[in-house]
C-alpha cells in the first residue's frame, strides 16, 4: 500500500523536524512495516519539459518520425512513433541517463540507423497512468526546460507499506488511521474526521423521491446506505485530487470514480457509484447458481449461491464488496448517479473474491472486517468534496440507512500486575492510560490494581477483545527495545533419566551385536486364524473397531505369532538365524493410562516383553537358554543366573518336553519353549524354531532395583575346582541339583554344568550331569585336605537328597 506523506499532514500537524524518514521508522518500530520511501521529485530526474520545433519522416521506417526538440539550453534529436505527435506540442521528455517509474533506463541509441538523444514520455511510462495509445501532451502553462517535478508540482514523499503487516488491521488500510497512528506514536495533535464534513450547507434529503433498497441476504450486510444525486457532470477530476490518486498508484478516470476511490484511501471505507439511469431499484440478495455478470473488467463473471450481489431488480449491477458491473458504470453521458455505501460480511467477502480470482482494493478492506459506522462517514466526506467539484449537484432522493443491530461496546479489564509479569518489566501507569487514549481506547473505569478499557469500534472488528491484545498496544507504543533482555529466573533440572528405555536399548545391543539376532518390529494385531494355528484361545483378546484387515482383528497378548510368522518368511534365506523384539502386549482389563486428560476412563492394560526366537538345527533349545543366561550376566553380572525350571502352564504352541521357566533371583520373568511339530506343520515351517518371552517390565524392575555395581578387589587367594559327575534319575533337574550344591557350604562360590549323558552305559531311567565346582577362601589358601572333606559331606547330602551316585566311568 502506498501512503502520500503530504496526505497525513491534512490530519495531524507534522512539525518540519520530523521528515519522512522519522515518520517511516516510527511506524516500522510501533506499527506497520515501512519497506521503501520514494520522493516523487526523484522520480522525475533528468526528465524536463521540451516543445516540439520539428517532425519530419524517418527515412528508414513508415511508423517513426524525427523530432526536434527545445528543451531550452539545446535541442535534441529524438526518434518518436507516437502517433499523435504535432510541431507546437510541449511534451515531457526523458534525457540520457534518466531511470523511469516504469524501470526503463534512457540511453543514446541509433534506431533504424537515426541517432536519438533521449525519449518523449507516454502516460504510462512516467507512472501517471496506463495510457500507452500516445505521448503525454502536457499544459500551456508549461515552461520549456523547466524539471518535469515542478511542472507536477510535486513535492510528495510516499511510503510503500508492506500488506503483510496490515493484515489484522484494517483500520490502517488508509490515510487517516495512518495519521493516527502518527499521532499517537510521536505525541502529535490528530484532527478530528467530523470536521471534513460541509457544516455550512446540510445536505437535505428528499424525502418525496424515495429510492427503493431491499436488504434480502441480512445476514451478509450490516449496513447498507444509498443515496440517488442528479445534475452529474462527468468530466475530468481537478489536479489536486488527479495529483493525490497518482501519488498512490492510482489512475485518474473521472471525477465520480476518482472521488470514490479518494473516500476510499482517505478513511477506509469502499464506495460505489451506479448510473441511476440502470438503477430503478437496488435488491441485496445472494447470486443464482450460475448466474453471471459482466464486470467492469469486461469479463463475464460466472456466480454461485455463496455470492453477495446487488442488482436493479432483472439484473445484477455489481457483485457485491468485489467489483460493480459493467451494465450501471458511470460514462460521459452520466447526468445522475445512486451512491452506495455498505459494510458487506468479511468472509463472504473473501469467499467470492477466492471463486472468482478477482482481488480489488474494495474486497482487500472488506475481507478484513470493517467498522460499521464507516459508511456513514464517508458518505458525509463524498458529499462534502462532491460539491467542490460539481457545485450544480442535487440530492435527489432520500437517504437509506439499513443497519442490523449495533453490538455492544468490548470493554476489557486489565489488571497491572499482570501487564507487567507479561511484560517483564514495569510500565508506568500514567503511560499506559495516555497510551491507550492517544489510539481511540477509553477507560471506563479504574483502581489500584487495573483499568477498564473499553475498545474503540473501528478496533473491534476481530482485532482487540482480550487483555493480551492491550498489552501488544501497549508494548509496542512504549518500544520493544526498551524491554530489557534477561533470561527468567527459573530452575532449569536435568531431565530424568528414563532407565527403562536405556536398559531397552542396552539389551537391544547385546542381542544384536554380541549374539547376531536381527531386531524386527511387528504389527500389535493378530487375528483368529493365525491364533487357531497356535492352539490359543483369544476369547479374551481385544477386539479392533476398525481393523486393517481380517488378518489382523484383534490385540495381541504375546509376541509369538508375529515372530513366528518372521522365521516363515525368512527361513528360506539362511540355515541358522533368529530374531528378536521388544513390543507392548495388551490385555481386557485396566490400565493405569488415561484416554485422555479429562476422562477417568482408562485404556486396557498393557504391559513390555522382550521377545527371542531361533531357527535352524538341533540343539537351539540349549543354545538359547544360553543367550538368555549371557544376557543376564551382561545386563548384571557375572553372579546372575539364569534359572530355569518346570513350566506349570505350558502354551498351547509348546513342546512339553523341551520348554521351562525363566527366573531371575528367584522371581519367575518368562519361559523357554519349542514349537510343536504340528504347530511347525500349521505354519509350514520347515526347521527347528524356540522361542522365549520375558515380561520385560519385571526384567527392568529387578535391574533398576539392584544396588548400583561396586568394584571388588581380585580374590587374593586361588580357586580350586574339582569336577563331579552325578548319576540320578531323570526327572530330577539340573536347576534344584544346582542349588543344593551352591548352597551346601560357604567356600563353593560357583557350580557349573559342563555335561549331559544318558547313554548307553547307564541304567534304564538314569542321567549323568556333571559340574565344574569352584571353592574358594576370603581369608587363606585352601589347602586339598579341606576341600576332601567340604566334598565328600556334599557328596553324602546329594545321596540322601537325590539318591545322587557319583559317576565311575
Amino acid at each position: 500500500m502506498y501512503i502520500s506523506f503530504n496526505w497525513l499532514k491534512d490530519y495531524v500537524k507534522i512539525p518540519a523536524k520530523i521528515k519522512p524518514s522519522d515518520i517511516a521508522d516510527g511506524l516500522t518500530g510501533h506499527t506497520v512495516e515501512v519497506e521503501n520511501l520514494v520522493s516523487q521529485a526523484e522520480q522525475f530526474d533528468k526528465v524536463v519539459v521540451g516543445r516540439v520545433l520539428e517532425v519530419s519522416k524517418h527515412p528508414n521506417a513508415d511508423r517513426l518520425r524525427l523530432a526536434t526538440i527545445d528543451i531550452k539550453k539545446t535541442k535534441l534529436k529524438i526518434v518518436c512513433g507516437a502517433p499523435n505527435l504535432a510541431v507546437g506540442q510541449l511534451v515531457p521528455v526523458s534525457l540520457v541517463g534518466a531511470k523511469l517509474p516504469n524501470g526503463l533506463e534512457i540511453k543514446e541509441s541509433l534506431i533504424r540507423g537515426e541517432k536519438s538523444s533521449g525519449m518523449i514520455c507516454a502516460e504510462d511510462e512516467l507512472g501517471l497512468g496506463k495510457n500507452h495509445e500516445g505521448i503525454l501532451v502536457l499544459k500551456d502553462n508549461a515552461k520549456v526546460g523547466e524539471s518535469f517535478a515542478k511542472y507536477l508540482q510535486v513535492d510528495d514523499t510516499i511510503l510503500e507499506v508492506d500488506n503483510k503487516s496490515l493484515s489484522n488491521r484494517p483500520d490502517l488500510l488508509n490515510h487517516y488511521g495512518l495519521a493516527r497512528e502518527a499521532s499517537a506514536i510521536f505525541d502529535l495533535s490528530l484532527k478530528s474526521y467530523d470536521k471534513f464534513f460541509d457544516q455550512e450547507h446540510d445536505f437535505v434529503p428528499d424525502k418525496e423521491n424515495k429510492l427503493e433498497v431491499r436488504i434480502e441476504a441480512k445476514e451478509q450486510c450490516a449496513r447498507y446506505l444509498a443515496i440517488k444525486i442528479d445534475n452529474i457532470e462527468i468530466k475530468e477530476s481537478p489536479d489536486w485530487l488527479k495529483n493525490r490518486l497518482i501519488a498512490v498508484n492510482q489512475r485518474p478516470l473521472n471525477n465520480i470514480v476518482d472521488l470514490t476511490n479518494y473516500i476510499m484511501l482517505d478513511c477506509g471505507q469502499p464506495l460505489h457509484a451506479f448510473d441511476a439511469a440502470n438503477v430503478e431499484k437496488i435488491i441485496v440478495r445472494r447470486a443464482l447458481n450460475h448466474e453471471s455478470v459482466e464486470t467492469l473488467d469486461e469479463k463475464e463473471r460466472m456466480l454461485n449461491v455463496n455470492d453477495l450481489v446487488i442488482t436493479n431488480g432483472p439484473d445484477i449491477i455489481a457483485i457485491a464488496g468485489v467489483m460493480g458491473g459493467k451494465k450501471s458504470e458511470i460514462k460521459s453521458e452520466t447526468k445522475s448517479i445512486i451512491l452506495e455505501s455498505a459494510n458487506f460480511s468479511a468472509t463472504s467477502i473473501r469467499k467470492t473474491s477466492q471463486s472468482l480470482g478477482l482481488r480489488t482494493e474494495a474486497s482487500v478492506r472488506f475481507e478484513k472486517s470493517l467498522d460499521v459506522r464507516l459508511p456513514e462517514v464517508a458518505l458525509k466526506r463524498f458529499l462534502t468534496l462532491l460539491r467542490d467539484i460539481c457545485p450544480q449537484m442535487k440530492i435527489a432522493s432520500s437517504l437509506v440507512d439499513y443497519h442490523s443491530e449495533e453490538k455492544p461496546v468490548i470493554i476489557i479489564e486489565l489488571n497491572l500486575a499482570w501487564l507487567t509479569a507479561k511484560i517483564g518489566q514495569e510500565i508506568p501507569r500514567d503511560f499506559i492510560i495516555i497510551s491507550l487514549k492517544k489510539l481511540g481506547f477509553t477507560i471506563v473505569h479504574e483502581n489500584i490494581d487495573s483499568l477498564g478499557v473499553a475498545v474503540p469500534i473501528w478496533r473491534a472488528t476481530k482485532d482487540i477483545s482480550i487483555k493480551e491484545d492491550l498489552a501488544e498496544e501497549i508494548l509496542r507504543l512504549y518500544g520493544y527495545e526498551k524491554i530489557v533482555s534477561q533470561l527468567p529466573i527459573l530452575a532449569v533440572n536435568l531431565p530424568e533419566v528414563n532407565q527403562e528405555r536405556l536398559l531397552e536399548r542396552k539389551v537391544k545391543n547385546i542381542l544384536t551385536l554380541e549374539h547376531a539376532l536381527n531386531e524386527v518390529y511387528n504389527y500389535s494385531f493378530v487375528g483368529e486364524e493365525q491364533l487357531k494355528k497356535l492352539n490359543i484361545d483369544f476369547s479374551q483378546y481385544l477386539k479392533l473397531v476398525n481393523p486393517l484387515s481380517d488378518a489382523q482383528t484383534l490385540l495381541r497378548q504375546s509376541l509369538a505369532p508375529g515372530l513366528i510368522v518372521n522365521i516363515k518368511s525368512n527361513q528360506f534365506k539362511r540355515e541358522t538365524f533368529g530374531f528378536v523384539e521388544i513390543g507392548s502386549v495388551f490385555f481386557k482389563a485396566p490400565g493405569n493410562l488415561s484416554k485422555d486428560l479429562n476422562a477417568a476412563e482408562t485404556l486396557p492394560y498393557q504391559e513390555k516383553h522382550l521377545g527371542l526366537i531361533l531357527a535352524g538345527e538341533d540343539g537351539l533349545f540349549d543354545r538359547l537358554k544360553g543367550i538368555i543366561g549371557s544376557l543376564f550376566k551382561n545386563l548384571i553380572n557375572y553372579k546372575a543366573i539364569a534359572e530355569f525350571s518346570v513350566l506349570e502352564r505350558v502354551p498351547g504352541w509348546a513342546d512339553k518336553n523341551s520348554v521351562a521357566s525363566i527366573s531371575l533371583f528367584g522371581k519367575e520373568i518368562g519361559l523357554v519353549a519349542a514349537i510343536r511339530s504340528d504347530i511347525a506343520l500349521n505354519f509350514n515351517l520347515k526347521k527347528s524354531v524356540v522361542l522365549a518371552e520375558i515380561n520385560f517390565k519385571d526384567l527392568a524392575d529387578i535391574i533398576i532395583s539392584l544396588p548400583t555395581n561396586c568394584f571388588q578387589e581380585v580374590p587374593k587367594y586361588p580357586p580350586v575346582v574339582r569336577d563331579l559327575s552325578f548319576v540320578v534319575a531323570p526327572e530330577i533337574l539340573y536347576n534344584d541339583l544346582r542349588q543344593e550344591i551352591v548352597k551346601f557350604n560357604p567356600l563353593i562360590v560357583e557350580a557349573e554344568l559342563f555335561d549331559v549323558y544318558n547313554g548307553n552305559k547307564l541304567a534304564n531311567n538314569q542321567k549323568s550331569l556333571a559340574f565344574h565346582l569352584t571353592y574358594r577362601s576370603e581369608k587363606q589358601t585352601l589347602v586339598a585336605a579341606e576341600v576332601d572333606i567340604i566334598q565328600q559331606g556334599l557328596i553324602e547330602h546329594l545321596a540322601k537328597k537325590f539318591s545322587a551316585k557319583l559317576r565311575d566311568f
